[in-house]
């Protein structure tokens, strides 16, 4: 048969040509990588926070960090007790922070002097530094709250700490009574909360892998596999304008093959292409371990994808007049759809306005699909919609812009 003739010379085309093909496959790829490196590599639940503590003051405060490093609550935090070699450690990027608490800095305080903490952040990392900046900072104006509400008592314990021996149990009780009375005062205004922080952590129902365990590449590659695709249906389509630039088109039509014939062959070509290398990339996914979830489900959401990109790419190429004209386009279509569809930030994270503008693009209902399926542990019906949109659509565009294409023939335009 003629378009499988076509298909096949085709698909000899990209093994003859492995640099390209290579080329193609690497975009998203190498941008999982980056992604997933960025935010920590492994699962989510393996991303930890670093910090160095260097307490030349050996104060409570230390303590109190350190415990917060060991509570169950601030899993992903670690609390390394350092000395000056620290400074060392952060130069090696060992670290996301040092905290470092000067000398003398429990005595500053509780006598109302102004004292510093000091954060030193790794510029490798370009988070997790900001989260111990922003947290140091909430305790420091805690503390500065603290110290103006608490002023009196403050410099009373001062008193009281720097003096030799045991205080005086009179002492003691005074103190203790103050800031009683003060809390009773202050009771009001903080008891009971006028807003309260109430979480919920939602959870798939049955066996299924807790959403927090995932490989975090597996937030990454769905999405940046569709834009890889796409610019492989790009490549495939574009060879329908090399086949006239070349003359080989020209050549075809004078052998005893109709335009329908060449455009079947093309069509079901780029199906092929676009097909075979999502495929190939959720295999590359399943090595590096990423769920991708019921293996039925993912086969018909691939195809379906492939079928859409494919129709996308063939159609918008139909409607241009030279390659570059093309490339051009389909490159601007490639990268806004896919950063209006989230697959360099979840949908979930933009703006109001643009939830719309998302929705009405094909990588947002291959991303929304694959989403279900690996972060929300879902099957075969939770993804009809998005079968049947990219489907529908797909065949849709792929035969209109057959259509234009065969026009364009019949005419000598193409």
């Amino acid at each position: 048969m003629v378009a499988l003739d076509i298909v096949r010379r085709d698909l000899v085309r990209y093994r003859r040509n492995p640099v390209r093909t290579a080329l193609l496959f690497a975009i998203p790829l190498v941008m999982s990588a980056i992604f997933a490196l960025a935010f920590g590599g492994g699962g989510v639940s393996d991303i930890s926070i670093k910090v160095l503590l260097f307490d030349e003051d050996d104060s409570l405060l230390s303590l109190l960090l350190d415990g917060a490093g060991n509570a169950s609550e601030m899993e992903g935090l670690e609390i390394v007790q350092v000395g000056t070699e620290g400074y060392e450690m952060m130069e090696r990027g060992e670290a996301s922070a040092l905290i470092h608490l000067p000398e003398n800095f429990t005595t500053d305080y509780l006598d109302g002097k102004p004292t510093t903490i000091e954060v030193i952040k790794n510029p490798s990392e370009r988070f997790l530094p900001n989260v111990v900046e922003e947290g140091v900072h909430i305790g420091a104006v805690g503390l500065s709250e603290i110290s103006r509400v608490f002023r009196p008592e403050l410099e009373q314990l001062s008193v009281l700490t720097s003096s030799e021996g045991f205080p005086e149990d009179l002492a003691i009780g005074a103190l203790s009574a103050a800031v009683n009375h003060k809390m009773r005062d202050l009771d009001r205004y903080f008891f009971p909360l006028v807003v309260d922080l109430e979480t919920t952590t939602l959870r798939p129902e049955g066996p299924e892998e807790d959403a927090q365990d995932l490989n975090i590449l597996a937030y990454f590659l769905p999405g940046f596999s569709i834009m890889g695709i796409l610019f492989l249906a790009q490549s495939a389509t574009r060879d329908i304008l090399l086949d006239r630039e070349s003359g080989l088109l020209r050549h075809l039509l004078t052998a005893p093959v109709t335009p329908i014939d060449y455009l079947l062959g093309k069509c079901l070509s780029v199906f092929a292409v676009t097909a075979l290398g999502f495929t190939f990339l959720v295999f590359i996914g399943i090595a590096a371990g990423v769920d991708w979830g019921p293996p039925v489900a993912v086969g018909l959401l691939v195809l379906a994808s492939a079928l859409a990109s494919g129709g996308l790419l063939l159609f918008v190429m139909s409607l241009v007049s030279s390659e570059r004209q093309g490339d051009t386009l389909t490159t601007i279509i490639i990268i806004v759809s896919s950063m209006l569809s989230g697959a360099f930030m979840p949908v979930s994270q933009m703006p109001a306005f643009l939830k719309p503008l998302s929705a009405a693009t094909l990588v947002f209902w291959s991303t929304d699909g694959f989403t279900a399926l690996i972060v929300n542990a879902g099957g075969l019906p939770d993804i009809v919609s998005n079968l049947l949109v990219l489907t529908t659509v797909g065949v849709l565009l792929m035969l209109l812009g057959a259509a234009v294409l065969k026009k364009k023939i019949e005419h000598g335009v193409v």
